[in-house]
């Protein structure tokens, strides 16, 4: 086994110098193919230096060569795995931050400029002793002892220093998309203020109605309101986009907002409603692939009907009627409808509720 291991510690050694090669030889690429293959050459050759060491290690270790490190075998067995596995991660990190232009941890940074060499010299130099009995016996302890301490304790501050520089640059992250998302709902806030301020009420009321919905911010939906109100005849366009396939928009205002002559909606409400379902009916019609259904689907519409149905009841307009139609044009065959709507248990729901009334 001591002469297999001699022959991997060979091989290790050869990796060591090409590894030093490439990583203190000319400048590598920065950019392109060539930059890619610069950098997995150097994760290979990393990884194929620590898989030799493991070898080396499990037969150092067979042969009783750790025993100095602990009398108890577990602790042996930890020591010697997470120790040699630090050191050979800070010598990657180093190596692979050594030309890199952006943010490098620091400590890292300044390992890149000796521990790529400093540490797999301390590893081999040390394996070599501590695999052949003989050489092992004829020098001090501490002359491989207080090395491998260093390297280890180098490789556990590296990666302390990775851990931390990453924790870092992700909160810094995480704050920075914070902040943009802030920034882009003021910039759409501010948007959609101006759109209503801009829009031309006797032609374009149709576009703000959105705007007019409950869920809007309250200065959004009491601006939309206002500028919608500020045409005299606002009422009889409302009734009029009722007509039109442009109907899902008043509803947007009629589920969240007072008319002053409830009286001339009762019948508009109803056509709209028809509207609505057709509208659904064609949707359906047109959907060319399973993903176009969702459970979610038509539930928008669906809300913002009952619920101006409801400011309206009790009238003496009766909307069951053109709820149930709206109600069946859920039920539109599609080869690609394959779940149940969410929408479709509340208006059943509705329907149930409002029976007999």
């Amino acid at each position: 086994m001591t002469t297999i291991g001699n022959i991997i510690l060979a091989i290790a050694a050869i990796i060591f110098f090409a590894l030093v090669s490439a990583l203190f030889g000319k400048t590598p690429p920065r950019s392109g193919d060539a930059a890619v293959g610069y950098v997995w050459g150097i994760i290979l050759l990393n990884l194929a230096f620590l898989a030799c060491m493991i070898v080396v290690t499990f037969i150092i270790g067979r042969n009783g060569g750790f025993v100095w490190i602990s009398t108890n075998s577990t602790t042996r067995f930890v020591t010697v795995c997470f120790g040699l596995l630090a050191a050979c991660i800070t010598v990657a990190l180093s190596g692979l931050f050594k030309y890199e232009n952006g943010p490098v941890p620091a400590l890292l940074r300044l390992f890149s400029g000796f521990v790529p060499v400093l540490v797999p010299l301390i590893l081999l130099v040390s394996a070599v002793i501590l695999l052949n009995t003989g050489l092992r016996n004829a020098v001090a302890e501490g002359i491989y002892k207080w090395p491998l301490v260093l390297s280890v304790s180098i490789g556990f501050t590296g990666i302390a220093s990775a851990s931390y520089a990453f924790i870092a640059q992700s909160h810094r992250n995480q704050t920075a998309r914070i902040k943009q998302m802030v920034q882009d709902q003021d910039d759409n806030h501010l948007r959609i203020l101006r759109e209503i301020d801009s829009c031309d009420i006797y032609k374009n009321i149709v576009f703000i109605l959105v705007f007019t919905d409950g869920n809007q911010d309250e200065d959004i939906r009491k601006s939309a309101v206002t500028k919608i109100k500020s045409n005299p005849d606002w009422q009889k366009e409302l009734i009029r986009i009722l007509s039109t396939d442009w109907a899902p928009e008043a509803f947007h205002f009629l589920a969240s907002n007072e008319v002053n002559e409830r009286q001339l909606f009762l019948e508009p409400v109803r056509g709209g409603i028809l509207i609505q379902a057709k509208l659904i009916r064609e949707s359906i019609r047109q959907s060319s692939h399973p993903s176009h259904f969702y459970p979610d689907l038509f539930s928008w519409e669906v809300e913002r009907v009952l619920r101006t149905v409801d400011r309206f009841d009790g009238m003496g307009a009766d909307y069951q009627p053109v709820v149930k139609e709206l109600r069946a044009a859920l039920d539109e065959p599609s080869e690609y409808k394959t779940i149940e709507l969410n929408c479709m248990a509340t208006l059943d729901k509705w329907i149930k509720s409002h029976h007999g009334k």
